[in-house]
């Protein structure tokens, strides 16, 4: 099973950093479009938050993450040692039937991360944020080019 680690440092160059990095290693292992815009999205929002809210100014801090793929599964373990937050722990938005304009701001990218992935883990042992994420891969014969 190919697996790739990266590490996001606590700067505001590393998102854009880990997306040339997946460009360049895990990405082209997916012959589905789906999973590479899934994967993606979920780290774009997951990385984005951790660096805007999860992070302390000028504080030394970082997240490893590990990707591996086989013919069934797509898994990210996230580990961070930022504040402490369960992402899974969030209530769903109560604001999704709502015009945008009227919709309280927050939990929506959290939202579609979940809605995104089959399984989800969260665990919290001091000082680390421990999220493991997997997603169900679909056949190659099912994949569209």
């Amino acid at each position: 099973m190919p697996s790739f680690s990266y590490e996001v440092r606590n700067r505001p160059d590393a998102l854009s950093e880990l997306m040339r990095k997946l460009d360049s290693t895990v990405l082209p292992l997916l012959d589905d479009p789906s999973e590479r815009s899934a994967l993606l999205l979920v780290v774009d929002e997951l990385v984005s938050n951790l660096l805007k809210y999860g992070f302390e100014p000028g504080k030394d801090q970082y997240m490893s993450m590990r990707i591996m793929v086989d013919g069934e599964w797509l898994q990210m373990e996230l580990k961070d040692n930022g504040r402490q937050f369960n992402p899974l722990a969030r209530l769903n938005p109560d604001s999704l039937d709502r015009e945008v304009a009227e919709r309280q701001s927050g939990g929506l990218g959290v939202y579609i991360v979940r809605k995104m992935m089959d399984a989800a883990h969260y665990e919290w042992t001091s000082p680390w944020n421990n999220l493991t994420l997997r997603k169900k891969r679909r056949a190659k014969d099912d994949c569209a080019h």
